[in-house]
């Protein structure tokens, strides 16, 4: 099979960019063929899909024709980016199927006029994903796959018995959390992978497994479930937590991000809590059944994609064309959030003395055009 996963960035390590990569991962497994699309690609996530998978991300939407293959993934609107016109290469029929890993922000919204005229499917990152997209009345089937974990990460009894390692998992920089985490160096050894630690690094079920407990929030929850660490919901949102029986259905239900409660607490009560309520951690980690922990293996719910029933192209096509005007506004749309991602992905990496002497240049030529400019600007540009 020729599977098209695509998506607006994939560069350091994230909750959506781990959705694909695992994804590539398990499909190429499987023996397809997979090509990935990003409109913002970079390391360290672009070296694992060249390294792991051999796969070279593709950064040109008009080099993706996705009539052409059999099974399409998109999600954070990409759609509106690609051809679809019948051609020599376009398949009889091809499965479509839309990415939700979330339903508050603009890049998760759904119910578009792309999605309504390609999908056959969604693939819904929670139970409450799931029934935002329900309520749109898509006319698609939705999936829910709570984020699972895949196969590597599970193992089948716990090994902690009391707290001595400590993972952090966040990319956020939550000043209780930094606190609590600052209190508890002291007296565990503590290592925290995200942006707010200073290192991008992928979460391998090695690192899970050699934890006591894991503070995260969101995709890196399931991953310690399957291994049987405790975990300790709670970021800058707040969060329960210990998960236990009590507060585990709520959370997974806001899938595992805090919002579930959005409880508060400062630097100083974090810490003792989780040292001090350690042992209720490990006796949900210890007591949680493998049929509870199934709806986590990450495998199933790649297969029931695989399964999506794949529609007629000839008919979609006519549906496109007969969506004329809605789908053309789309498209500049989805051409706008790329030039906004590409921009912001040369800001970001562009070294600054280049920068500088860019804006510098373009703030003389301006001035000598006769146009007003912020007092003091070159000056400061130059560092004068």
């Amino acid at each position: 099979m020729d599977i098209l996963i695509g998506t607006n960035h994939l560069a350091n390590f994230s909750g959506s960019e781990m959705v694909c990569l695992e994804m590539a991962a398990y499909f190429r497994a499987q023996g397809h063929r997979v090509t990935v699309f990003a409109n913002v690609a970079g390391d360290p996530v672009a070296r694992a899909f060249r390294h792991e998978l051999r796969i070279e991300i593709v950064t040109d939407p008009a080099r993706v024709r996705p009539p052409a293959f059999d099974l399409v993934y998109l999600q954070h609107h990409v759609a509106g980016l690609f051809d679809y016109a019948t051609g020599p290469d376009t398949r009889a029929r091809t499965a479509f199927v839309f990415g939700k890993l979330g339903r508050r922000s603009f890049m998760q919204s759904g119910g578009w006029r792309h999605e309504r005229v390609l999908a056959d499917g969604y693939f819904a990152n929670s139970e409450l994903t799931g029934e935002a997209l329900a309520a749109l009345d898509l006319g698609a089937p939705v999936h829910v796959f709570h984020n699972a974990a895949p196969a590597a990460f599970f193992r089948p009894a716990v090994t902690a018995t009391r707290l001595r390692t400590i993972l952090v998992v966040t990319n956020h920089d939550d000043p209780a959390l930094m606190g609590a985490i600052d209190r508890l160096s002291a007296t565990h050894r503590v290592r925290h992978i995200g942006a707010s630690g200073g290192a991008h690094q992928r979460v391998t079920p090695d690192m899970i497994r050699a934890s006591d407990l894991v503070i995260s929030i969101g995709k890196t929850v399931p991953y310690a479930l399957a291994a049987r660490v405790p975990v300790y919901v709670y970021d800058h949102f707040g969060g329960p937590g210990y998960l236990t029986p009590a507060n585990f259905a709520r959370a997974a239900r806001f899938n595992f991000t805090g919002r579930c409660c959005e409880r508060l607490l400062d630097a100083q009560a974090l810490a003792r809590e989780i040292v001090g309520q350690y042992a209720a951690g490990l006796a949900f980690a210890a007591g949680s059944g493998p049929a509870e922990l199934e709806r986590y293996r990450l495998e199933p719910h790649l297969d029931a994609l695989l399964a999506t029933e794949a529609s007629d192209n000839a008919a979609r096509a006519a549906r496109m064309a007969a969506s004329g005007p809605d789908l053309q506004a789309e498209r500049l749309m989805a051409t706008y959030v790329r030039e906004q991602s590409r921009d912001a992905q040369f800001l970001l990496r562009r070294p600054l003395r280049v920068l500088r002497r860019r804006l510098v240049a373009e703030a003389a030529l301006a001035a000598r055009r006769g146009r007003r400019t912020a007092g003091g600007l070159i000056g400061r540009l130059r560092g004068d």
